[in-house]
């Protein structure tokens, strides 16, 4: 079994990230990476610690590929590792210094939401209160584009937010700019407790800046911040759209205010349709590649709380959902 220092290990070969030309990726597909984690769990491999051939045994599983000769090169690279544990000591300096707690894969706080799904992390480094599972139980995601358009978002939060807090304790979203900061305030404002999952280490400064205060109010309000990021890694494009899955798998519910034809809210989208999340739209603009999903079917348009009971009823079967068009 992983220690919990193996597995900040694992988080940071997650989160290592290469550019090819201009573009910033993460080093390793994270598909290929959780299979090799999960099977070396199995069968008792410490990938950090054992020996040369019995990596390259357990990596051998995979199909072969560019993937497949990348993960042989570096875990065989004792250097690699070496590096890998003198950084490790820097992160758990910063997690001393700023309070920040870690939940990991095999830990009994790790909600099972995530260890449930196709992508889990490996480690939750978090800041504040980390809901339990209970506290989990019909939790909303407010999401959207960071520069929403419709004049009448605010008012349409305010309404389905007052709908929805008699049977929501939390609202789950990115603390971005626009139609995510939109719904934390009216979600606090209405004693919904709040997570805020960032595309950062928690050791670095908040991103965007002119959220650090509603970062804080999120935390007095018993709310938690939370990433999957080592600590001292500052924010990246990369790193944003990952937390958005995890958005989506820790909701049950997502609610897009407005979305335009590409960007995080899309991936959300789309991650919940994987997880079989109920999806609400207040307002697409027009010929946006959304309409081109391939679950568009599944998801819900509403104009007012009152749509949402109106799906409610129809949908007496878990993630059974039937498009109710508005205009």
């Amino acid at each position: 079994m992983y220690s919990k220092d193996d597995m900040i290990l694992w988080s940071m070969v997650s989160s290592m990230v290469i550019n090819i030309g201009k573009i910033e990726v993460l080093a390793f597909s994270s598909n290929h990476l959780f299979k090799i984690f999960k099977k070396s769990s199995e069968m008792g491999v410490n990938l950090f610690n054992s020996s040369y051939n019995e990596k390259i045994e357990i990596i051998n599983m995979l199909k072969d590929g560019i993937e497949k000769e990348k993960l042989k090169v570096f875990f065989g690279d004792f250097v690699a590792i070496r590096n890998l544990k003198t950084q490790l000591l820097k992160e758990k300096e910063i997690m001393n210094r700023e309070n920040i707690k870690i939940a990991t894969y095999f830990c009994q706080d790790y909600p099972n939401k995530l260890r449930k799904t196709k992508l889990p992390p490996y480690v939750i480094f978090y800041k504040g209160f980390l809901p339990c599972d209970k506290d989990l139980e019909n939790a909303i995601s407010i999401v959207g584009t960071r520069f929403p358009e419709d004049k009448g978002i605010v008012e349409f939060t305010e309404e389905i937010t007052y709908y929805l807090k008699k049977k929501t304790t939390y609202n789950i979203s990115g603390l971005a700019k626009g139609c995510d900061t939109i719904g934390h305030k009216i979600t606090l404002k209405n004693r919904i407790k709040n997570v805020a999952i960032l595309g950062q280490g928690l050791g670095s400064d908040i991103y965007p800046l002119e959220n650090k205060k509603l970062s804080e109010i999120i935390l007095q309000e018993k709310g938690a911040l939370i990433s999957e990021i080592p600590p001292t890694l500052g924010v990246k494009g990369v790193y944003l759209l990952q937390r958005n899955r995890l958005q989506a798998y820790l909701a049950d519910s997502i609610f897009v205010l407005e979305s335009g034809k590409k960007g995080g809210t899309i991936t959300t989208i789309k991650n919940a349709f994987d997880e079989k999340r109920r999806v609400y739209i207040r307002n697409i603009k027009t010929n946006h590649s959304i309409f081109n999903l391939k679950n568009i079917n599944k998801v819900s348009f509403i104009s007012n709380s009152s749509d949402i009971e109106y799906i409610d009823l129809l949908t007496r079967q878990p993630y059974t959902l039937f498009t109710f068009e508005y205009f």
